[in-house]
């Protein structure tokens, strides 16, 4: 069961790395501001390719982060114990309505890393029921954790390395003698390792396992 996810707070910024980590990483002097405007641009879209990646759930008119936010996310018709919300990750109630009624905190029972929100009677764990569900909470990260860190920091140096490389050469040979002779090679059909079907590069993609998402509803 999917909810629909609404934006209440969104995140103050969508970057995973500071300025001088973007600027170590492109293998520029920490005082070289000369740069930061193409190399924030390029943080964002290594952001934006990790959320792909790990399957971040996306509200209507907003941009997926990992960072955090605060969300509202309206269900109906939940018929089990487990409501599984859109978002994870330091996850925070902030109130809970079913059918028109608020639920205090002792009515129910969130798992802060994988987002599982269950309703609980006498400290029991009971069914949610049928009716419409409303439930506002903050989800990601304040501090970026190291792994992500470190995974966005070698997504940003492959990023910055190949920016200017034909993804289509295969292979290129220049011959000097009488002043230059250049000869390329193209790949015909598909691309090795760019099947389009991942976001990030291979040894990036096994850094996020922790925060992959499932698809489906």
């Amino acid at each position: 069961m999917r909810g629909i996810l609404r934006i209440v707070t969104p995140a103050t910024d969508l970057a995973l790395l500071t300025p001088d980590e973007r600027r170590a990483a492109a293998g520029l002097r920490s005082v070289d501001t000369s740069q930061d405007p193409l190399l924030e641009a390029m943080d964002r879209r290594v952001a934006a390719s990790i959320c792909a990646e790990c399957n971040v759930a996306v509200a209507a008119g907003a941009v997926p982060t990992l960072l955090q936010e605060t969300l509202e996310e309206t269900f109906r018709g939940v018929r089990g114990e487990d409501l599984l919300l859109a978002r994870r990750h330091e996850v925070e109630i902030v109130s809970l309505n079913i059918g028109g009624s608020m639920l205090t905190g002792t009515d129910h029972y969130v798992d802060p890393e994988v987002g599982i929100l269950r309703r609980l009677y006498d400290d029991q764990i009971v069914t949610w029921g049928a009716g419409k569900i409303v439930v506002t909470y903050k989800a990601g990260f304040q501090e970026i954790p190291a792994d992500l860190k470190m995974a966005a920091l070698d997504f940003f140096r492959f990023a910055w390395l190949e920016r200017e490389r034909d993804p289509s050469l295969k292979s290129e040979e220049i011959d000097v003698p009488d002043v230059m002779r250049t000869k390329r090679d193209y790949w015909v059909g598909a691309i090795p390792g760019c099947s389009g079907e991942a976001a990030v590069p291979p040894v990036v993609a096994g850094q996020l396992i922790r925060y992959r998402n499932l698809l489906g509803p």
